[in-house]
């Protein structure tokens, strides 16, 4: 069993430590909430005081945080993970992130003998709770394999993407624009037909076995948006910003992306008139208003 550090306890962070605590592997684990702290001690885990002392104590250290900012800081900061590392350790960063972010830590680590994986994951809440997660990894080849094992703790589809650290960020970030391209055209479409005052039902049943199909009308729609439920554990805010990393990297690509500027924008103004902490699948309440007929 490896020795394994979790930095990140969140919706997303604190189930995949879970499951890699179920895996047998020594786990030490931090997070500036103290509940998420508790909750993965009471589970077998030790908790260390900072991100530093759970490096120094882990063969592979995994990061989970909000935001490629958050990572630089945890990593590079203060008491944080590059203080601690010890040389010949691995560090598997899953967060979603830019290609430059996790390129950038890497450079720094790779002067003190440490080896990072860009490792982000797809799946969402219910994915990071079932161990289904698809992981996309960037980085050494070598490395990867001697990690397979862990990644299979809570991921039912590890891939191996490129021997760039970033390149498993690249295809996140691609990932996620097509899945939010997919949500947003799809809360169109539907909201076009029920003006048109078709049944809703009907119409995701159709396109979810026509060539319309996608995620959104073959699971969003069906389990959450039609029934009311509305919880996908992803929120607006969330996919506002990963919509802006997406867009950031295509700027640093110099590559102009029309439609990712358009649902860019729709997502802003979800967000600007439903608020941060609504669900993600709530676009659709927002396309409704956005099309719906005039009162006269």
């Amino acid at each position: 069993m490896v020795s394994v550090g979790f930095i990140g306890l969140g919706n997303m962070g604190g189930p995949m430590a879970n499951h890699l605590l179920d895996a047998g592997h020594d786990l030490t684990v931090y997070d500036l909430d103290p509940d998420a702290r508790t909750a993965l001690a009471d589970a077998g885990a030790e908790v260390g005081e900072r991100p530093a002392d759970v490096a120094a104590k882990s063969e592979v250290t995994f990061l989970s945080l909000p935001t490629p900012d958050a990572v630089r800081a945890v990593v590079l900061g203060d008491d944080g993970v590059a203080s601690g590392i010890e040389s010949g350790s691995v560090l598997v960063d899953t967060t979603t992130s830019t290609p430059g972010t996790t390129e950038d830590v890497a450079e720094e680590l790779a002067e003190r003998d440490v080896t990072v994986l860009g490792a982000p994951v797809s799946g969402g809440v219910s994915g990071a709770q079932d161990a289904t997660l698809t992981t996309m990894v960037g980085g050494d080849r070598a490395t990867y394999d001697a990690c397979l094992e862990l990644f299979s703790a809570y991921a039912d589809d590890p891939y191996h993407v490129g021997d760039s650290p970033g390149d498993g960020n690249v295809v996140k970030l691609l990932n996620n624009y097509l899945s939010f391209l997919g949500m947003v055209g799809a809360s169109e479409a539907v909201a076009l037909g029920e003006r048109a005052g078709l049944d809703p039902n009907t119409m995701v049943d159709i396109f979810s076995r026509s060539t319309g199909r996608n995620a959104a009308v073959e699971d969003k729609f069906p389990n959450q948006i039609i029934p009311g439920h509305y919880d996908l554990g992803f929120s607006l805010a969330l996919m506002h910003k990963d919509i802006k990393l997406f867009s950031r990297f295509a700027d640093e690509s110099d590559a102009p992306v029309l439609l990712g500027d358009t649902v860019s924008n729709m997502i802003g103004y979800a967000k600007a008139d439903l608020g941060g902490e609504a669900d993600m699948s709530e676009v659709y309440k927002f396309m409704q208003r956005w099309i719906e007929p005039d009162d006269d």
